[in-house]
């Protein structure tokens, strides 16, 4: 899954309620505390979701073009023109965007390599400002993935959505995001490169990412993340299938916010 994959839905008996009861045994203090079992419950949940979003890889080739738009603590807006390329193989997809700051600032690339059960890797490329991208690109060190892409509130890992891939997902519980009933899902980093947890709102319906919240190791938000509209457009094979129009960013600590709007097909 990305940020521009196509929705479609899914077969939801896969993933059973964590709301049902408890055994008795459990709660009147078994072999396993009842919050143990809970626990591990919402692991298992959490992990088998996480791996359905990962598994949503795009269904065709595609390249948009779009914009980001800045704004900084003091008010102050700007816009990058952007490109959005998708490649799809067999069992990888990739996802390259190309940022074209304009005559005073060097022009990047950033290429997203995506597979269901590996974490995402990057490839990173730049060119002086006027000058064509003719550089090769370099690979991002893991360590590297919390730098801002183009200058901008979205990391390498927000675009990466790396989040789904770390090993501890609990699926907590349904609540509702922008009035859409969703799946609440927790997910722990097991490092300490970026953020320490990510809550994300997954709508139920669709197993669409709505909203998500980063937070430090000392639980303070850094980030809020949030889908906008989508649009339904007909594919190449005559499919109707629905595609994100916009995503918001917000940096909590510096009081900046990005927009990312997609250029969709018809408009």
């Amino acid at each position: 899954m990305h940020f521009i994959s196509l929705l479609r839905r899914f077969d939801l008996t896969r993933l059973p309620g964590l709301l049902r009861p408890l055994p008795l045994v459990l709660l009147l203090g078994g072999p396993l505390r009842a919050e143990d079992t809970l626990v591990t419950r919402q692991r298992e949940e959490g992990q088998r979701l996480a791996l359905e979003l990962r598994s949503q890889k795009p269904a065709e080739n595609l390249t948009n073009s779009g914009v980001l738009r800045l704004r900084d603590a003091r008010g102050r807006r700007r816009e990058l023109p952007v490109n959005i390329v998708t490649l799809v193989d067999a069992t990888r997809w990739q996802v390259r965007y190309e940022a074209r700051p304009g005559t005073n600032a060097p022009a990047e690339s950033l290429t997203v390599a995506f597979s269901t059960n590996a974490a995402p890797t990057y490839e990173l490329a730049r060119a002086k400002p006027g000058v064509a991208m003719a550089e090769p690109p370099q690979s991002v060190d893991p360590t590297r993935t919390s730098e801002s892409f183009a200058g901008t509130d979205f990391w390498y890992c927000d675009l990466g959505l790396e989040f789904l891939y770390w090993p501890d997902q609990r699926l907590v519980k349904e609540d509702l995001s922008n009035g859409r009933l969703c799946w609440a899902l927790d997910s722990y980093n097991p490092g300490t490169n970026g953020y320490a947890s990510v809550r994300s709102w997954i709508d139920v319906e669709f197993h669409a990412l709505l909203r998500a919240e980063a937070y430090d190791r000392q639980r303070r938000k850094v980030k809020e993340f949030s889908t906008g509209s989508f649009r339904q457009i007909t594919a190449r094979d005559g499919r109707e299938m629905w595609m994100l129009k916009d995503i918001r960013i917000r940096d909590e600590f510096r009081d900046t916010r990005t927009e990312l709007l997609y250029d969709l097909p018809g408009e």
